[in-house]
């Protein structure tokens, strides 16, 4: 039997596949077939008001990024990756939501209390969210910072911004990283 991770990782890229693949399908009237017409109707719906945009989160690079974090003191630095891979290295002050806690979590802070200490952003704060980034970016799975970005506009934050390629970019620019140790955020260290 298949490693399930991998397994499950299968599926995921065949289900992915699959759905890309039907949505690709034209409908073609073969030559001189007219196409149905609808069926009259004796009263059309009034057309809906059209939906606004969804607010759009500010992509900054490493560079423009460093600059908002030293130029602008008020600026909550959100990680948004796991917990595991936030001990491997982020940004000095950084808080930790993961992104699958960020909806309960945003709004009152109970995750990691010895690295947060309680700390939530103002609805109308600047945002900086970041992950490690994905390797590959692939349109239709968002990372954890586009992930994230969605959540926070979704509650009603107003000032998201998201470094782009992550900590991936940071770490590539030789900017200051912290790693935590594993005996910081409360567990035992690992064996060597």
């Amino acid at each position: 039997m298949p490693d399930r991770p991998v397994h499950k990782a299968m599926m995921l890229v065949a289900l992915v596949a699959a759905a890309t693949l039907a949505g690709c399908n034209e409908r073609r009237v073969p030559a001189g077939a007219r196409p149905a017409s609808p069926a009259p109707t004796t009263s059309q719906a009034a057309p809906s008001p059209p939906v606004p945009p969804a607010p759009a989160a500010r992509y900054l690079s490493v560079d423009e990024a460093a600059r908002l974090l030293r130029d602008d003191p008020d600026v909550f630095l959100l990680c948004v990756c796991t917990e595991e891979e936030y001990d491997r290295g982020h940004i000095a002050g950084s808080v930790l939501i993961p992104v699958m806690g960020l909806d309960i979590g945003i709004e009152r802070n109970e995750w990691f209390p010895e690295i947060n200490r309680g700390r939530t952003p103002r609805k109308d704060q600047p945002i900086l969210c970041y992950c490690w980034w994905k390797t590959c970016i692939c349109p239709t799975i968002p990372t954890y910072s586009q992930a994230a970005a969605r959540i926070l506009f979704q509650k009603g934050f107003t000032n998201v911004s998201i470094l782009a390629g992550g900590m991936r970019d940071w770490t590539k620019k030789g900017l200051p990283v912290e790693k935590s140790p594993a005996s910081a955020a409360g567990r035992p260290a690992a064996a060597p």
